[in-house]
Order: C-alpha cells, then structure tokens, then sequence
C-alpha cells in the first residue's frame, strides 16, 4: 500500500493533469456539437467492436479495453508521441472562430478581418512564449513535416550559388531524410551523421563534417522512436562558431522540455500542434530574424506569413494552436514530473497488490 505522502501527492497530481492526461483528454473530448461553456449537446457513441488490428498483428483489442462513461468499452490510449487528443479548453477557443469570428485574417479593409487577425497575432505570441522566441518569427504551417520542407529545402535553395552541402543524422523522421535526398537530387552534398548506442551523435563528427560550403545542419531535437534529447545548446554553439545555420524538428520537444532558441542558437525549429492537445492540421517553422535567415518558399501566391508561406490561415486551427500553446506553457513544468510520478506509484501499487 502507498504511503499516506504518496497518496496526497498522487491526489494532487492527478487534480493537476485533469486536462492534460491523454485518459481525461479521451473522455472529455465530445464528438458532437458543444457550446462554447463546454455544455454537451449531443454525443456519438463510437463502436469499437467491429474494429481490428492489420494483418499479421499481434495486438489484441480485448486485451487493452477501459469502460469510458461517454463512449463505452474503448481501448487504452497511450500512443501521446503520435497524436493527442484535443484539450476540451482548446476546443472551447476554437468554436467561435466558426460561428462568431469567421472574419478572414487577412482581409485588412474590414472589422471583421481585424478582429481575426487580432486573435492570430495573440496565438502567434503565445507559441513564440513557449521558445523563447519573437512572435515575428513564427510562421504558421501545416504541421512539423511542412516546417521541416521549408527549412530543409527552402534555406539551402536560397544560399546554393555559394554553399551546397547540408548535414543530418541517420535518424531523423522520415520528411527530414526523404527532403535531404531530395536535396541531393538537386546537387547538394548530404553528409549523414551516425549515433551510437544511446542514440546520440557525436559532437566531434559534427565538427568535422562541418565544411566551407556546408549550409544547414538539421537535427532532430527529441527522436520520435526512442526520445533520446540531442544536446542541442552544444550543437547550436557548434554551428553559429562556424556561420552554419541550424535547424532542429522539435515537433516531439516542443512543450515537453524548456527550449529557448536564443541559448541554444536555434536558427530554424518545426513543431506541431496535435502533439500538444492542440488541433491536427496546423504546426509552424520559428525563423529567425536576427541574423537573418533567407529561404525560398516552398508554398507561394499570396505573401502571407512574411512571404515565406502564402495562403489564407485556418483561424480555428491557429487559434487552438495558440491556446494549447500557452496552457502547455502554464503546466509544463509541473505536469509531467507529475504524470511520470503518479504512473510510476500507480503501477508499483498495483503490481504489489497482484503479486499479494
């Protein structure tokens, strides 16, 4: 049986990560029409019993079931590195971008178009917060892989009359790998970085492949497979020594662990809102201003977002983008010390009781 400190303190964090919780997230996250106080209108019962694993699986869904009060028999959600459920308070600050604030932010001759863009800058800003970062250098996207597209392929482009040689690791998420090699399909030199056992590369290797001609160096910051954390304030120091800008896929970092791009001289970072309890379908690229970094957009027609990606904004998206964002940023330093201490005593508990 848990000591009566760990009960209290298991109590408290479980209070604490009511909405941040994938399992809570899972229940309170309706289908249906909401209003805007959170009040459920109507809900969808969702039918799992039809539901099986691919072929040749070895996953059983009997075997990973809970009893949810809103949906019924549905299996455990623990796959949080893949996707999040959406926060209910995000969702909360979404709805009126769809009934009240549906105003094109980019329309500049109206109110409608003011008061929209008003709440995109204010979401803007509160991503920029959790980085450490000028709001003017966030440029929304359409998730992590678009952002790795731009800076993978867009920077190089850019400088490729003076330098042609960019450097990775072996582990980078698959958009990162398949855009370098589209790189070198376009002439680029792409050097490889290997890691050792723990999954991290080596500083040396770095340096030495740092060459006269080498333009970016993308690493990601947390690997989505493993979690191991790069060094990434060592990486950037290495880089800015050498006028090499830097670029890291964050989309697995980003309010999990403390990023400040000005410490670490992050030049370039992707990340993504539905690994944060924010909506699917929105992301961005941090690009920084001072010194200056130049690309060539990817996406063009319409000059939105400081020219480097054109086409009008999902103003929902963006605005439950900024609201995860900021809330991630309230609880981040409490909440997953929590979450690991509540699941590692819960699991001791339960495991002794078996075993009894």
């Amino acid at each position: 049986m848990a000591s009566p400190l760990i009960r209290s303190f298991r109590a408290q964090g479980r209070s604490r990560l009511l909405a941040l919780s994938a399992a809570t997230c899972q229940r309170l996250s309706f289908r249906g029409l909401a209003t805007m106080d959170g009040e459920l209108h109507h809900k969808t019962q969702i039918e799992t019993s039809s539901v099986q694993p691919p072929e040749g699986s070895s996953i059983s869904l009997k075997n990973a079931t809970r009893d949810d009060s809103l949906y019924g028999t549905r299996p455990i959600y623990l796959d949080v590195q893949a996707t999040t459920p959406t926060d209910p308070r995000v969702l909360d600050k979404m709805l009126q971008f769809y009934t009240g604030l549906y105003g094109n932010p980019h329309s500049s001759t109206h109110a409608y178009g003011w008061e929209t863009d008003k709440e995109v800058e204010i979401a803007r800003g509160h991503i920029a917060d959790v980085i450490n970062a000028d709001a003017k250098e966030i440029i929304f996207t359409s998730g992590a892989t678009e952002s790795n597209n731009m800076a993978v392929k867009g920077v190089p482009r850019f400088y490729s009359k003076a330098k042609k040689h960019i450097i990775t690791t072996q582990t980078e998420h698959k958009c990162v790998l398949d855009s370098a090699r589209h790189m070198q399909d376009e002439g680029f030199d792409v050097t490889y970085l290997p890691v050792n056992q723990e999954g991290l590369i080596s500083l040396d290797d770095l340096k030495n492949a740092i060459r006269k001609d080498t333009v970016l160096v993308s690493i990601m910051a947390v690997n989505n497979e493993i979690g191991v954390i790069q060094p990434l304030k060592e990486i950037g120091k290495i880089c800015r020594e050498n006028k090499v800008f830097f670029h890291t896929d964050a989309a697995q970092a980003f309010g999990k662990i403390p990023i400040d791009v000005n410490d670490m001289n992050i030049d370039l970072l992707s990340i993504s809102s539905h690994k944060i309890y924010g909506p699917k379908g929105i992301g961005a690229c941090y690009v920084r201003r001072r010194p200056r970094v130049r690309m060539i957009p990817i996406i063009t027609g319409g000059g939105q977002e400081r020219g480097l990606r054109s086409g009008t904004l999902a103003p929902p998206l963006v605005a439950g983008f900024g609201e995860a964002a900021r809330l991630i940023k309230e609880e981040m330093d409490v909440s997953i010390f929590v979450c690991l201490f509540v699941l590692w005593t819960t699991c001791q508990d339960e495991i002794s009781g078996e075993i009894a």
